[in-house]
């Protein structure tokens, strides 16, 4: 039985089912099967979300030229990644939460809106504290776009189309991630520079509203809840906490500052924990919602989630770093990571019909095949890597896209947005601890390069173990 009552669509609308002026689905086409979003609608959705995604990553293929323009050391380029992502996943949720009560669709838009004007920001600072302060700013443009869009099409499709969106969305990310490089590295390598890597997202952006305005339906959920204010202080600073020190640290000789900010990342995500408990027991609605974990495939699927996107994000910015210590210019090393995107899309194409039939087995074979890769970049270096990373992109790309619909694969529609929110805090948390955590790692040792790929490796074991325990449990 069809759960219609759960998320509202809009009427009247452009781009609404049943809204005059717009492609749509008709009244019978929603009684004649499960509800879905028309071609143009996802299309549109998907493009919104890319923007966020690929300018998180294409900065890193940028680092290089902007630490010799602007003077910036290597610990204020990890903030430049890091700033960005902490300020992303500390929002994300509660943005889904104001988008399930005020509209998925108008927040979205002004998501899209307020990027475009601090993509310009960034691409306008004079010095590394200016280009910081913007991308924390940009971080929370970020924050609106992605839940909206990914509540949108749980919320507006049904069945096998919800799923199928959602793969697409997962699959989206993943082959925005890899060709953010390859633009990243043609854009900063050229006579335009490194400013051309933010203000690029001004058009690309306003083409983007074109389809959202168009196109894409209203959608929210039939009651508002208040948002958890305190829950996004308590996760700001958590984060803050580890990533700052993390950062900062080498740089300043580890200072007590470092130690007593590491000392009380774990006091204060205990406290973040029990007020999420509380907040729940008296009827609210928290910024990370313990009642989802009820659902196995929310529980395991971050569990296995969380590690995968530090190791993506932390991957990304140490061979980001390391190519250019060796001499690479961003463009070249865009074109090196050409075959790490090329096998990533294909395992996005590819996973979506193994997954219904061989299940998380698709995700644990990528995982290994990742973590092979891993140890093989180990040993030859970033010189020779280009070879290896494609099996890398088969490996992660078997895992992204369908790791994404198994964890809101439990989700009730109604819930969308607080499913969608904390996937993408899980994601976005994840790709910024990555560059500091995985990154501080790389800077501190003499072999680097090598030292991350052997963890990384072995970290990629360990998910192929967590993706065992997504499989349906066998009646007795």
């Amino acid at each position: 039985m069809r759960d219609m009552s759960a998320d509202t669509i809009v009427p009247g609308i452009p781009g609404a089912p049943g809204a005059s002026g717009g492609p749509a689905s008709t009244a019978a086409d929603q009684l004649s099967g499960p509800r879905r979003m028309h071609p143009f609608g996802l299309a549109a959705a998907l493009a919104a979300v890319t923007v966020p995604i690929m300018s998180f990553f294409t900065v890193n293929v940028a680092l290089g030229s902007i630490g010799s323009d602007l003077g910036a050391s290597p610990a204020v380029l990890q903030l430049v990644v890091a700033a960005y992502g902490v300020v992303y996943a500390s929002l994300v949720a509660m943005s889904g939460r104001l988008g399930d009560g005020l509209g998925r669709k108008r927040l979205l838009i002004l998501g899209l809106l307020v990027f475009a004007l601090t993509s310009l920001l960034c691409s306008f600072a004079q010095s590394p504290t200016e280009l910081v302060g913007a991308r924390f700013v940009q971080g929370i443009s970020a924050a609106l776009v992605a839940p909206q869009v990914l509540a949108t099409l749980h919320a507006a499709n049904e069945g096998p189309h919800r799923m199928r969106a959602i793969a697409w969305f997962g699959a989206t990310g993943g082959i925005a991630t890899s060709l953010a490089f390859l633009l990243g590295g043609a854009l900063s390598g050229s006579d335009l520079g490194w400013r051309a890597v933010f203000w690029i997202n001004v058009p690309i952006t306003a083409l983007v509203l074109v389809g959202v305005l168009r196109f894409v339906p209203e959608t929210k959920a039939p009651t508002r809840s208040a948002l958890d204010v305190p829950g996004v202080v308590l996760l700001g600073t958590a984060l803050t906490l580890l990533v700052l020190p993390l950062t900062e640290g080498r740089a300043t000789g580890w200072p007590a500052w470092t130690w007593i900010c590491l000392a009380l990342v774990v006091p204060v995500f205990v406290a973040l924990m029990l007020w999420q408990v509380r907040l729940e027991r008296r009827g609210g609605v928290p910024l990370v919602p313990l009642s989802l974990f009820r659902f196995r495939s929310v529980a395991v699927g971050l569990l296995a989630s969380l590690p995968f996107y530090v190791a993506f994000g932390g991957f990304m910015f140490v061979y980001g770093y390391a190519a250019q210590v060796e001499g690479d210019s961003p463009l070249r090393i865009g074109v090196s990571l050409l075959p790490m995107s090329v096998g990533f899309i294909l395992a996005s194409l590819v996973a979506g019909r193994l997954v219904p039939r061989y299940g998380a087995s698709v995700l644990t074979a990528g995982s290994l095949l990742a973590a092979a890769a891993f140890v093989v970049l180990a040993r030859v270096g970033v010189d020779d890597a280009t070879p290896v990373v494609g099996v890398l992109g088969l490996g992660l790309g078997l895992v992204w896209s369908p790791l994404m619909g198994i964890v809101l694969s439990q989700v009730p529609g109604h819930i969308a947005g607080l499913g969608s929110g904390l996937l993408v805090t899980t994601m976005q948390a994840g790709l910024g601890l990555g560059s500091a955590v995985v990154g501080a790692i790389y800077l501190s040792r003499a072999d680097g390069f090598a030292t991350t790929a052997y963890l990384l490796g072995g970290a990629l074991v360990v998910i192929a173990v967590l993706t065992r325990l997504l499989e349906p449990r066998r009646a007795r």
